[in-house]
């Protein structure tokens, strides 16, 4: 790899254990927030009448992720997951995961093709499932867009 190397975009995978060979449309929502407490006012003075301040980690909080797939005939492992992961509606009950989640990386890769970077993902659930708009005398391809909840996710490279 070269010092300084630009990553491009375009040049990544998505990969969730035990689906490992989905073909990757985008991913998006790549986010995670440190909820602070005491950094926008005062919590106090000190002497002199000095304002004391200071950010104190409260939590921490993941936005969801975004992954659309690309549709190919007779892999329906997507959907399935996902019904597989949700109780019935009317029927209740436990789920056939039983809460079972999955683990993931994003990895982008350098000009080399080598992985430049890497996030890691624990704790993955689907929390919704969209397919695309069917429509006569469309264009695009066919497609599976699922967000994904998680319980935490760091860059390991």
């Amino acid at each position: 790899m070269a010092k300084g190397e630009i990553l491009a975009c375009s040049k990544y995978y998505f990969n969730l254990s035990g689906l490992d060979d989905l073909i990757v449309k985008s991913v998006s929502g790549i986010s995670t927030t440190l909820q602070t407490a005491g950094d926008s006012k005062s919590y106090g003075v000190t002497k002199s009448g000095k304002s004391a301040i200071q950010a104190t980690v409260t939590g921490i909080s993941n936005s969801n992720i975004t992954v659309e797939f690309v549709c190919t005939v007779g892999d329906k492992r997507l959907m399935q997951w996902y019904s597989d992961s949700h109780s019935e509606p009317i029927a209740g009950g436990g789920t056939k995961t039983k809460g079972e989640r999955k683990t993931g990386t994003i990895t982008l890769y350098n000009q080399g093709g080598e992985a430049a970077a890497t996030w890691e993902i624990t704790g993955i659930m689907p929390s919704s499932y969209k397919s695309t708009k069917l429509e006569a005398g469309a264009e695009g391809l066919s497609t599976e867009t699922i967000e994904f909840v998680y319980e935490k996710m760091h860059r390991k490279t």
